[in-house]
């Protein structure tokens, strides 16, 4: 520390000159503090603050990423609920003939008779490639361990195509034993990912 001491001399102006001036000193002792830098405390509040910080920002991003992630598969439940819930409300439309019945006209003089001609009974025809998507989505979503991994399905033809991210090859498996089971697909290509 270093000390400081001031000496002040006052002299009173109102006494005459002739006499001798009284001269009253006053000593003033002050400490002065220099500070050079920061102390040691300050320095790791500061780190620490800064820490807290990056992991506030980081508990953030993941929170936004998560709720991304959920938001998505929410959105990707309920266009194939609404998918299998169009499907399932529509009645299946018995196909109807476009041929008109058929008259038969004899060549005597009898009279005409109209005999219908009843069409070959209808076939039950595949569903199509559109519907077979749903329905493999549907089935994968269905499943309590597969339904939080985003499975994409294509399907061309008999020919559905898996892709997407699973942490297991039990899952990847899974998933495509799934697929077989639905109507209208023949064949699984499975390009489902395993990334632990």
């Amino acid at each position: 520390m270093n000390e400081y001491s001031e000496k002040r001399t006052v002299v009173e102006d109102d006494v005459p000159i002739k006499r001798a001036r009284p001269v009253v000193e006053t000593q003033y002792d002050s400490v002065v503090h220099e500070d050079r830098g920061m102390s040691g405390g300050a320095v790791a509040a500061l780190v620490l603050a800064a820490i807290a910080a990056a992991v506030v920002i980081t508990m953030l991003i993941l929170n936004n990423q998560q709720k991304n992630t959920d938001d998505e598969l929410a959105q990707e439940r309920a266009r194939a609920a609404a998918a299998q819930q169009a499907t399932t409300q529509q009645p299946a439309q018995p196909a109807q003939s476009a041929q008109p019945p058929v008259v038969v006209m004899p060549s005597s003089p009898t009279p005409a008779v109209t005999t219908p001609v009843t069409p070959p009974p209808a076939t039950e025809t595949a569903p199509s490639s559109a519907q077979v998507e749903i329905d493999v989505t549907s089935t994968l979503m269905s499943d309590p361990d597969l339904r939080t991994f985003p499975i994409d399905v294509k399907v061309a033809g008999r020919t559905a195509m898996l892709s997407g991210h699973v942490p297991s090859n039990d899952l990847k498996i899974r998933a495509e034993k799934l697929a077989r089971t639905v109507k209208g697909v023949g064949k699984v290509i499975n390009g489902i990912i395993v990334e632990p």
